[in-house]
């Protein structure tokens, strides 16, 4: 698994130096696309701040252009009486748009009047990328002025062309706003299209301003940990787009405990994994050894029964059969190893009769507690029976589709050099990511404390590369930890049994599952239960 490797563009998403921004204009004879019609249409495209061409034309409108128009516009009959109809300029200017992504000025007005005309002519609506200038002012530049109409952020700005009510001079004016901004939006890291367009409602986040912590972080699967000023591990996670999930915290998860880390939050750090298997994997052994305050999923499954464990609303009694103590709620009961080896029909039959007694005593609320409690258990023999057959297995290698080979010893995840050091140094290095953390102990169980680096907060000479600290990602598990390990390979496989291609087993009975099913609660209980 790479831990230093140059970004391409693909890990950037579409760099915005490379798309192709149409900025477009119109003017028309009132304010509703229903009762009013075009009389001009503008148009520039751009790419890399080049402008490359511009598009303009009257139109005939289907009414009279009333005189306050003409007083705002300039644009009376006279100048419009031999201008192309709406049918007839639509096609030059689709021509000209393309596939661009479109910008306006409040751009669903303009939207708002081209997708009417396309729809009265039996087109379809545009279906491009839009971006609108007012929301992206709104968010960069609202505190600079006293509102942000398009004349003044021109004025404000100092922009080369001013608007006039005139299309063509109004999408320069545009155009010009649009690369102003960007280069304000480059500040907090914006320098994707996809980021570009999320860009409203990342920069309206309360923690706005620590976008540009995750400026660095690739387009590409993996793990990732927050930690606070003292570098204090608070939250570890895997992503199968690492850039794309960290900026997601700033979107549309308005949760509180969301919003408490990001306050907290001072450094975000990464590792590039092969693929979702091996995040999978390292996220458990990492949330198991740093134990983050912030992980509630890593303390749910560390609070859960224990392998071989079910709750259980009753005790067994004699010979199997539940006592009448359904309503005790929260008892566990330990299945051995040797028990959910067994048949599962003799440790689910009880359940089952006590599931029949309950509902023709009419007590349906404590039979649907005992139907859970089978249906716990009944998924326990299926985790068990995963777990064990890769257990048995040995030595497994898998061609995992989007990550290539990966090697399994008995369930666990085998270690490459690469994997969780620099060529086996022991030394951890992430494009553009701060000190992982010192070196843990033997038993992995010391979270990194590192704190912000030059690298984290784009100053200083670190700011240019990434920084390098020691570090020991192959957690050192105990029995139990193993057993975790294998629980999360086998659910993952199981889960995305389509995308896996068995190459070798060492064990002569490759992955095998024991001939006897596991039966349906229908089966045990009779087909009203269930």
């Amino acid at each position: 698994m790479p831990l230093a490797v140059q970004r391409t563009f693909d890990d950037l998403g579409t760099p915005l130096s490379r798309v192709t921004f149409v900025v477009l204009d119109v003017e028309t004879t009132g304010g509703s696309p229903a009762t009013s019609s075009l009389t001009e249409v503008a148009a520039a495209r751009y790419r890399g701040g080049e402008l490359l061409g511009t598009y303009q034309t009257f139109v005939r409108p289907d009414e009279r252009i009333p005189p306050f128009i003409t007083a705002l516009t300039g644009i009376s009959d006279v100048m419009v009486a031999d201008a192309p109809t709406t049918g007839a300029m639509l096609p030059s200017f689709l021509e000209f748009l393309g596939g661009a992504v479109i910008v306006g000025h409040n751009v669903r007005f303009d939207l708002s009047f081209l997708d009417h005309a396309l729809v009265s002519t039996g087109r379809e609506r545009l279906a491009n990328a839009t971006v609108d200038t007012l929301a992206l002012a709104r968010r960069l530049v609202r505190d600079m002025v006293p509102n942000c109409k398009l004349g003044t952020l021109a004025a404000a700005l100092r922009l080369p062309h001013q608007p006039s009510h005139r299309a063509l001079t109004d999408v320069l004016a545009t155009g010009d706003l649009l690369h102003a901004l960007l280069e304000r939006a480059g500040s907090y890291g914006i320098l994707g299209l996809e980021e570009l367009l999320d860009l409203p409602r990342l920069i309206g986040h309360p923690q706005g301003a620590k976008l540009k912590l995750t400026t660095r972080l690739p387009h590409r699967p993996g793990v990732y940990w927050f930690t606070d000023a003292a570098g204090t591990v608070l939250y570890v996670g895997k992503a199968t787009d690492l850039h794309t999930r960290v900026r997601s915290y700033f979107t549309g998860d308005r949760r509180p405990m969301i919003g408490r880390l990001l306050r907290q939050m001072d450094a975000v750090h990464h590792l590039v994994c092969p693929g979702p298997l091996t995040a999978e994997v390292l996220e458990g052994r990492l949330i198991r050894a740093w134990n983050p305050p912030y992980n509630r999923q890593g303390k749910a499954r560390r609070a859960t029964p224990e392998p071989g464990t079910v709750a259980q609303p009753g005790a067994l009694g004699a010979g199997g059969a539940v006592r009448s103590g359904g309503r005790r709620r929260g008892r566990r009961r330990r299945w051995s190893d040797l028990d959910l080896d067994g048949d599962p029909r003799a440790l689910l039959a009880p359940l089952a009769t006590e599931i029949r007694r309950l509902a023709a005593d009419e007590e349906f609320e404590a039979a649907a507690r005992s139907r859970d409690e089978a249906d716990q258990l009944r998924k326990l023999l299926a985790r068990h029976r995963r777990v064990e057959s890769l257990r048995s297995a040995g030595r497994v290698t898998l061609l995992v589709e989007g990550e290539g080979r990966v090697d399994l010893d008995g369930g666990i995840l085998m270690e490459h050099d690469t994997l969780c050091s620099g060529r086996g140094s022991g030394v951890g290095e992430m494009d553009g990511g701060a000190a992982i953390g010192r070196s843990t102990g033997p038993s992995g169980t010391d979270p990194p404390r590192t704190g912000p680096t030059d690298a984290d907060t784009g100053t200083g000479p670190a700011a240019a590369r990434a920084a390098v600290a020691p570090v020991n990602l192959s957690v050192a598990l105990a029995g139990d930890d193993h057993d975790l390990e294998r629980g999360i390979v086998a659910q993952w496989l199981h889960a995305n049994a389509g995308r896996v291609r068995v190459l070798e087993v060492e064990a002569p009975g490759g992955l095998s599952m024991p001939a006897v099913r596991i039966p349906t609660l229908r089966e045990l209980c009779g087909p009203h239960e269930e």
